[in-house]
């Protein structure tokens, strides 16, 4: 029998485990980190901390699920590793694969930009356990550089654009970029695109792939001679290998370090930035039209919300934007959710609703599951039938059913 005390002593043990087991991971503060979304994960990975330190957490928030930011911490989960990879600043990750399910991430600032060995990186995050790849690359291939912009097209290709650095081993000066490196992943090979000398070279601008025209377009961003003017978009087609200016109407501020996400109806949602001196953009938030190539301007005033090196994730009508630095110049360890409506009509809401975006697919899961247990219920019936004849084939029927002459 066991003693009662130490039966208090076990059952106080396993509530500490269980208690130590169930706390929600919580991440630190961080700015000029990266996300990547992958089915209902956003992935975050590396970034500078409110102490200055790089890092390399990896951790992702899971979108699958409902959850009330006043009610609930945020569902994230910290990923652990075998390897990982440098830490880091200022990087750039894009999804790829042939089932969208890998991480390719590239440079960014480690300490030491003509450092070119630990450049790239990918990880498959359907395989156990996850592991990060080291992919390596020829020398003088690809520079090493810091707030630059990928992205993949329809064909699995990687494109890295612009960026700053320190140059080949020997340069002396920082380095900004205009020109497109090309990952082919089904050949596993390395490409440029084509250069045009009109394009200024740029740091802190945004890539929007376009799926249905398989055109990337580039907004903003800081140049040698300041901030990249926006009312001019450069458009990169990737079937043509051609550059293409969008000029557009109702332009806003120009900005640097701000994000760029895509939503269902072809509206371009750029949010935040830094101005010439560094300070806020007025508009936080504005949208570019693909379409009619115009710009709506959010009304609202963000106070709070971070203005750079934060990430924004665009998913299911829902834009998460994920830490960044804000006008406290601390780096915040909150996302912020917005509901997107029509135009620049956006609401911040603390809760994330998986049931209302989706209310098609759930019922076809449910009607789904329905079918299934009527069809399976019926086959019983049929075996249950068949067996119980088969039993009484060949035995004397019931009196009351022989027939007399």
């Amino acid at each position: 029998m066991i003693n009662p005390k130490n039966l208090i002593l076990y059952i106080t043990f396993f509530q500490i485990i269980v208690n130590i087991n169930c706390q929600q991971y919580v991440p630190k503060g961080r700015v000029f980190h990266t996300s990547t979304l992958i089915g209902t994960r956003i992935y975050y990975l590396g970034g500078q901390n409110n102490e200055s330190l790089l890092t390399n957490d990896f951790f992702y928030l899971d979108i699958s699920k409902s959850f009330n930011k006043t009610k609930d911490s945020l569902p994230f989960v910290n990923v652990t590793l075998g390897g990982s990879v440098p830490r880091h600043y200022g990087a750039a990750t894009t999804v790829f694969g042939k089932s969208k399910n890998s991480i390719f991430f590239f440079s960014g600032d480690i300490g030491a930009l003509q450092n070119t060995i630990q450049l790239i990186y990918t990880l498959d995050t359907t395989q156990s356990p996850l592991t990060w790849k080291n992919m390596a690359v020829s020398e003088n291939e690809v520079e090493r550089r810091r707030f630059l912009s990928a992205v993949t097209d329809n064909n699995n290709n990687v494109y890295l654009f612009g960026g700053g650095g320190g140059g080949k081993f020997g340069d002396t000066q920082y380095i900004r970029y205009n020109t497109t490196n090309i990952f082919d992943s089904t050949k596993n090979i390395w490409t440029h695109g084509t250069i045009d000398n009109t394009l200024l070279k740029r740091e802190g601008h945004t890539a929007t792939f376009l799926p249905d025209t398989s055109e990337i377009v580039y907004i903003g961003g800081c140049g040698n001679n300041g901030l990249i003017d926006i009312t001019n978009a450069h458009v990169y087609d990737t079937i043509n290998d051609k550059w293409n200016k969008w000029e557009t109407k109702n332009s806003p501020e120009q900005r640097c370090q701000h994000t760029a996400v895509l939503t269902n109806d072809d509206r371009i949602i750029v949010f935040g930035g830094a101005n010439a001196l560094k300070s806020p953009v007025e508009n936080y938030y504005v949208v570019l039209n693909v379409k009619t190539r115009e710009w709506y301007h959010g009304n609202e005033t963000i106070i709070e919300a971070p203005y750079r090196g934060h990430t924004a994730t665009f998913y299911n009508n829902y834009m998460f934007i994920a830490f960044g630095q804000g006008t406290t110049q601390q780096a915040s360890n909150d996302v912020l959710i917005y509901k997107i409506g029509d135009y620049a009509n956006f609401t911040e809401v603390d809760y994330y609703n998986r049931v209302d975006t989706t209310p098609f697919k759930d019922n076809i899961l449910i009607g789904t599951t329905i079918l299934s247990i009527i069809v399976v219920g019926f086959i019983g019936f049929i075996i249950h039938k068949y067996n119980k004849s088969k039993q009484m084939k060949g035995m004397k029927p019931p009196i009351d059913t022989i027939c007399t002459p």
